[in-house]
């Protein structure tokens, strides 16, 4: 029997037998499903396939998110049994905030990091991308002003790990203190941060490139993708310093962009390490 997952969003996702990169947990179910909802999934067991061997797996606890003010996001607490020593281990890393628990989405995510939907469903966890953008407000089963934050969510990755040519390959550093805006206002540019504008993002990578988060990816990325760095924009964009481009002039001139992010200029400026002000920044 496989096990299937009433979220919250009321979306009925099958599990998927096998494991993602970056502590993503992705199963696929056979045979007759049982749906669960909400807290009433804590305690599940489950056994699947992973590399050619079993793996059992629990789901020790569901609780809601308390970032979320809309009360819509469940972080579970999945666990995995060790095959030495037989003890129940976390699957996740603690995050930040010493938080080591997941979110599952639907679909599953390619070594590129391009998201299918293909009926699977995916347990992120709160330390990776995948997580974090989803309790940035970019959750993907969500439509706000007609618009769907699936792609909103597949920028999201794109933008958190620098990922300027959408092949999967980050160019920033864990720990890198950036600052996120979007043209649904979901998050707001942050006045008086300190930092100048770094690129323009869509569900492929970057659209817009002012300038690299860290000046030794400028390199990799005229060899990666030498074309996200000479995307058209006219003139009257063109200030003498690129840190006064307008992006509200970049969203009207190119509508592929759907978020936004600034950084610190790291050879103009002195930098803030990622945990300071943090209600206004946000960490890579």
């Amino acid at each position: 029997m496989s096990v299937s997952l009433l979220l919250a969003t009321g979306c009925l996702l099958t599990i998927v037998a096998s494991i993602q990169v970056q502590r993503n947990l992705n199963w696929e179910g056979a045979g007759k499903d049982l749906a669960i909802e909400g807290r009433d999934v804590a305690g599940t067991e489950l056994t699947v396939v992973e590399g050619g061997r079993d793996l059992k797996l629990k789901i020790a606890d569901v609780d809601l998110d308390p970032q979320d003010p809309e009360r819509e996001i469940y972080l579970y607490t999945v666990l995995y049994r060790d095959s030495v020593s037989e003890q129940w281990q976390n699957y996740c890393q603690p995050d930040r905030d010493n938080v080591a628990k997941a979110i599952p989405l639907s679909g599953a995510w390619d070594r590129t990091g391009k998201h299918h939907e293909n009926g699977r469903i995916t347990f992120a966890c709160t330390n990776g991308v995948l997580a974090k953008c989803v309790r940035f407000g970019y959750k993907p089963w969500k439509t706000v002003r007609g618009r769907s934050l699936r792609d909103f969510h597949q920028a999201c990755t794109r933008m958190v790990r620098a990922d300027y040519c959408g092949n999967g390959r980050a160019h920033t550093k864990d720990g890198t203190a950036i600052d996120i805006y979007d043209r649904l206002s979901i998050q707001t540019r942050t006045p008086h941060s300190g930092m100048i504008l770094e690129a323009g993002w869509s569900p492929d990578g970057a659209v817009f490139i002012a300038r690299t988060r860290w000046p030794e990816s400028l390199a990799k990325i005229e060899r990666e993708c030498p074309d996200r760095l000479k995307r058209p924009v006219r003139n009257s964009l063109a200030q003498p310093l690129l840190w006064r481009i307008d992006p509200t002039a970049i969203q009207q001139q190119l509508p592929k962009v759907l978020i936004f992010n600034d950084s610190f200029d790291l050879i103009r400026s002195q930098s803030y390490p990622c945990g300071i002000r943090r209600s206004l920044l946000r960490c890579s």
